[in-house]
């Protein structure tokens, strides 16, 4: 079988599986490997996940399994249930789980007819699922719930007490039943929130249409797409128009008008109309595709509380071993040790917390911010700076050229075709407009230069005609290279105390032009800044490469007091290292290449969506729509995760403890004490799920 190592920890593997269409994946063919302890497949996107116990004999023989057994089964050969090759198909443990549930219930029911003399094997049997959980934990040398469960009703059995007995297998059976419902819950949420599209697309090729899977769509394809399917690509309308609602993807509640030239997004639905789209963007590579991939891989960038969560709770075990003995010990009563044991901390604890983190990540990705994992949301919960860069953050992401004004003998059109030239290959929102600017004016420039030298917030170095271009900041053609500028001083320092700034171009070591450029201000960023403001941060900085008089303007545009101009990539890091140092969580929002540095020093780095490449992958928060209000949705997001984990730690904590103490006291019996526990981890873990559906709020959600 094909596969890759996508991520490890020492305990952990994430696999990604090549299997042909139609086939899946027995994952019984690793769980007998001695030393596996849990392994879960999403047969949707291929992830299989290998819990182990750190051995290195044992990650050998679950990667020999993989690389020489041929593990994969035809869907087509399935069995009663939607078993699939002795596997469960999707949804068949929660169907197991509810199968137990109602037979344990019936046995129950019908304990009063039973005889005296069957009663033991009856209880016996009931429980024989919870008793071989607890015996391969022991057999493991785990000491955790299972455990604690089959110690109860261990304890009721051998007293005789075989209804109790029944009833504590019934309750932890409809908690398991619960639990798992609340699970597939979540997958359905994450499931609906962004399906991708349809099995089926219509595909126009020379004047004709004819369906196709959607798996098999490929870029550059026509696809018609009509009232009531989902878009199955990110592409460009190309003709007819029509409704769409993006509210799995934007959070609008209406529908928006999309026409020929327009952007459309996969997952998206046509509520109106008749489009074509011409295909950009498919399957895994579809903006939606990607959300669903990073919220599923998100397990392995837990939040230090989701962490500190499972620890406490796997420790929290031989205390309740130790209370129970303590009961028995000062009452001399069975009844309430066992009591004592059903109570347990640790199933709320590892499923409401990893359900309200994801809920969040969810929720987030519906605002228009996709958050790479819980650790980010606890970070981006708790930052108090912000330190923000200027080009294409809190201005425009396309400036516009405002005149080109050529030295020493140079022609303008010259000096705007070359500079053209030689920026087409940076992903910048200067470069971007200095292309545009020629190419509205019909100017072309051909490649006639050599390799292009970019060298990070200073500039470009090149060859043209066998002279050597420069193109770049003052800082880097007039200090670094040495360029004389005495021919335009009084140019430059017109257009610098007006608010603009200069890109300067310089051939064979003379100054040949000034471009200057207009960056206004983003409409939503005087709302952002002032949101940002009222939400209590201690800094907010600007960050930018630019000259200290197009700063200056920017920042008192924005009113904001602290900034840094004319700063290096180097020096942004080192700004962004200095605030942390000082005690500060530090969020730090830039898109160019030149900020990839400083994004990966922040507590929490957020890139723009048209930013450079290198700039989304070192962020830790995308934001999907370059709306800078999604940025205040996501920390009032994050902010209302980790509240509602410390109010689940409450509730958890205080209805457990009490039950204990009841027990103790000998007014819980262990029926109740079971009920109690599963209801309180259940209601946890709708708690953690309301997050997805309550009503946003500026400021505070």
């Amino acid at each position: 079988m094909k596969f890759s190592v996508i991520h490890e920890l020492p305990d952990r593997l994430r696999i990604k599986l090549f299997i042909p269409r139609g086939y899946s994946f027995d994952v019984d063919a690793l769980k007998g490997i001695e030393g596996t302890r849990a392994v879960s497949f999403n047969q949707r996107t291929g992830s299989l996940l290998i819990r182990h116990n750190s051995n290195g004999s044992t990650k050998k023989a679950l990667l020999n399994v993989l690389e020489n057994t041929p593990l994969t089964l035809p869907l087509s050969h399935k069995g009663r249930g939607g078993k699939i090759g002795g596997s469960e198909g999707e949804g068949g443990s929660l169907r197991e789980k509810k199968r137990a549930a109602i037979k344990s219930g019936g046995l129950l029911l019908a304990s009063p007819l039973i005889p005296l003399p069957l009663k033991p094997f009856i209880a016996f049997y009931g429980a024989m699922p919870i008793f071989k959980k607890g015996i391969k934990s022991l057999l493991n040398s785990r000491l955790n719930v299972d455990v604690l469960d089959t110690s109860a009703i261990g304890v009721a059995m051998g007293m005789g007490d075989y209804r109790t007995a029944s009833v504590i297998s019934f309750l932890l059976k409809v908690g398991y039943y619960l639990e798992e419902w609340t699970k597939n819950k979540s997958r359905k949420m994450l499931t609906s929130a962004f399906k991708i599209g349809d099995e089926y697309a219509w595909v126009r090729n020379n004047g004709s249409e004819y369906m196709v899977r959607s798996s098999e769509l490929k870029e550059g394809d026509i696809v018609v797409v009509r009232s009531g399917s989902l878009i199955p690509v990110d592409g460009a309308v190309i003709e007819g128009e029509a409704m769409v609602n993006q509210s799995s993807m934007t959070g609008e509640p209406l529908p928006v008008m999309k026409r020929q030239g327009l952007t459309v997004y996969a997952g998206t639905v046509v509520d109106e109309g008749t489009i074509a789209v011409k295909a950009n963007n498919v399957g895994m590579e579809t903006r939606v595709a990607k959300i669903v991939k990073t919220i599923e891989e998100s397990e392995a960038l837990k939040a230090d509380v989701q962490s500190h969560a499972e620890r406490l709770a796997n420790r929290i075990v031989p205390y309740s071993f130790l209370l129970s003995g303590l009961a028995y010990a000062l009452t001399g009563n069975l009844v309430r040790a066992a009591s004592v044991l059903l109570v347990d901390y640790s199933c709320a604890i590892k499923l409401s917390t990893p359900l309200a983190i994801m809920s969040g990540m969810i929720r987030s990705a519906n605002e228009g911010a996709l958050i790479k994992g819980g650790k980010f949301i606890e970070k981006l919960s708790k930052a108090d700076v912000f330190v923000l860069d200027k080009t294409g953050t809190l201005t425009e992401a396309s400036p516009k050229i405002m005149e080109v004004v050529a030295f020493n003998g140079y022609d303008r059109d010259y000096i705007l075709k070359y500079a053209a030239c030689v920026e087409e290959h940076f992903p910048h929102p200067v470069a971007t407009a200095v292309v545009k600017k020629a190419k509205d004016e019909g100017i072309i420039h051909k490649e006639e230069h050599s390799e292009v030298e970019y060298i990070a917030a200073h500039g470009i170095a090149s060859q043209v005609n066998g002279k050597r271009i420069l193109v770049g900041s003052g800082h880097f053609v007039m200090e670094d290279e040495k360029i004389d500028d005495s021919c335009c001083r009084e140019i430059i320092h017109k257009v610098s105390s007006e608010g603009y700034s200069i890109l300067y171009v310089a051939i064979d070591n003379k100054l040949a032009g000034l471009i200057t450029i207009e960056d206004p201000v983003r409409k939503d960023a005087v709302r952002f800044i002032s949101e940002l403001r009222g939400a209590g941060m201690k800094k907010i900085v600007m960050l930018t490469g630019d000259t200290d008089t197009s700063a200056r303007n920017i920042t008192k545009q924005l009113s904001i007091t602290e900034y840094y101009s004319q700063v290096l990539p180097d020096a942004k890091s080192e700004i962004v290292k200095s605030f942390k140092n000082m005690g500060y969580t530090v969020a730090m929002v830039g898109d160019g290449i030149n900020d990839s540095p400083a994004l990966s020093y922040a507590d929490v780095g957020i890139s723009m969506k048209h930013g450079a490449d290198i700039a989304k992958e070192a962020c830790d928060v995308l934001l999907l729509d370059g709306n800078l209000m999604s940025i205040i949705d996501a920390k009032n997001i994050s902010a209302k995760v980790m509240d509602t984990i410390r109010q689940n730690f409450k509730y958890i904590i205080g209805i457990n403890s009490s039950l204990i103490i009841l027990s103790i006291a000998g007014l819980s019996t262990p029926a109740f004490s079971a009920f109690m526990h599963n209801a309180s981890t259940v209601l946890s873990a709708l708690n953690s799920m309301g997050i997805l559906t309550e009503t946003k709020k500026r400021g505070v959600l």
